[in-house]
């Protein structure tokens, strides 16, 4: 039986909770989206992200893997939209295509939303899984690293992709995997108008962040890894895959996968005061409530409470579970269990 996609009904959720004066949230309707060996003959889908447009429109992206689950090998990005909440989808487009002979192909990534301008940026990495600077692929030998491709008119048409590289020489080849999830723009100062993109790369968490518009990024100072020598192993400080928010005083908070459980089974929380440049050490915490059996969450500001999911269990990847926190991060009391079947980031 497939594993089914939620981030859609995560939206439905909201609507109902904040439709009434406290928060009680209940499921009131499954989808799904994609399903192994669907359209396109591809043999899995992974890496499900969901973003909402100004129009209202719900766009979902994943990673069409054609020949096997595997994280590197061939594959489309597949697109569906929702223009009524959720409730019917489009069929799937495939906005992205590496073609079939390439060893390591394209990643998800990130969609980050640039209002100045209403574009759509989907940052996306290509044969990051190997040491070689290059990868050959249907449109001939393309650098390994970070790529871009933009949407003018909210996802019905995608600009080709863009190798960050050839804008920035320090992001050339880099090994990083941005998100998986979503980018954000800063409402507030400092840096009003910044887009920030955060993931996680060999020797540690990064965010990538752009002041013009999301024409050329760099990457912030981050947060390492400890040891930064040597083969690492359970119990070293490993922060993996992140989401980030803004608080309404412009911090950015975020969230990260805790890969070689240091301290606990639970996710890493980090803030930064300056826009994403830094995230000091003392501002690295633990939230032991938010169990984590290693894997991708996702976290959502919505009218200042922040929610927070994931399959809430030390060991495996069941009992998928929304958190909520009304004090800005610091504690997360309230939780609903949604279903305690097995969840991954497959479908």
């Amino acid at each position: 039986m497939a594993d089914l996609f939620y981030f859609p009904l995560f939206i439905l959720i909201l609507t109902c909770i904040f439709s009434v004066s406290s928060l009680n949230p209940q499921v009131i309707k499954e989808k799904i989206l994609w399903e192994r060996n669907g359209p396109g003959e591809v043999t899995e889908f992974r890496i499900p992200l969901l973003i909402q447009v100004p129009t209202g429109d719900l766009l979902a992206f994943s990673e069409a893997r054609k020949y096997s689950g595997a994280d590197a090998g061939a594959k489309f990005i597949a697109m569906r939209r929702s223009r009524d909440g959720g409730d019917t989808w489009d069929p799937t487009a495939f906005i992205l295509n590496d073609y079939y002979s390439v060893p390591d192909g394209t990643n998800l990534g990130t969609v980050t939303i640039e209002h100045e301008t209403n574009k759509l940026i989907l940052i996306h990495t290509f044969c990051i899984h190997h040491s070689s600077p290059s990868c050959l692929n249907g449109t001939g030998e393309n650098p390994t690293g970070l790529y871009m491709v933009t949407s003018s008119d909210w996802g019905y048409s995608w600009s080709k992709s863009v190798y960050l590289g050839d804008r920035n020489p320090l992001l050339k080849g880099i090994q990083y995997n941005p998100g998986p999830g979503y980018g954000i723009q800063k409402k507030y100062e400092p840096n009003k108008g910044r887009l920030v993109s955060c993931g996680q790369g060999v020797t540690g968490l990064y965010c990538l962040v752009s002041d013009d518009k999301g024409l050329t990024w760099r990457m912030n100072s981050g947060i390492l890894n400890m040891p930064q020598t040597g083969v690492l192993k359970t119990g070293d400080f490993v922060p993996g895959e992140v989401q980030v928010v803004e608080l309404k005083n412009g911090t950015l908070l975020i969230n990260a996968r805790n890969q070689h459980t240091f301290h606990c089974s639970c996710r890493i929380q980090a803030l930064s005061f300056d826009g994403g440049e830094t995230f000091p050490l003392p501002q690295v915490t633990f939230k032991e409530e938010l169990i984590d059996p290693r894997v991708c969450g996702s976290l959502l500001n919505y009218n200042d409470t922040l929610f927070f999911s994931n399959p809430f269990n030390a060991k495996s990847r069941i009992n998928l579970t929304l958190h909520w926190s009304t004090d800005s991060g610091e504690t997360y009391p309230h939780y609903f269990t949604i279903h305690q079947r097995g969840v991954a980031i497959r479908v």
